[in-house]
């Protein structure tokens, strides 16, 4: 399967880290996607039931140790003043 790069600046820099390392298009490319995933950490996949719900509470309390950014209630973010849609 070929790829199109339609940014000449990342076709640019590619080409000129291809040229200094000595390899080609493709093979910069697949190193440095091999390199970023080297450095994610592996994604997890719950499968039972109790994984699902780990992952779930995992996701709220991430959520709610977020900061709150507009303190106005849902409502007023939803509705005007005569309790139509905005």
């Amino acid at each position: 399967m070929g790829m199109v790069i339609h940014d000449e600046e990342t076709l640019r820099m590619a080409q000129e880290l291809a040229d200094r390392k000595g390899l080609s298009l493709h093979d910069v490319f697949a190193q440095a996607v091999r390199a970023e995933l080297d450095r994610m950490p592996p994604r997890r996949r719950p499968k039972t039931r109790e994984e699902k719900l780990a992952f779930i509470a995992e996701l709220q309390a991430r959520s709610a140790a977020l900061p709150v950014l507009d303190p106005r209630t849902p409502e007023e973010l939803l509705y005007d003043e005569d309790g139509l849609p905005k």
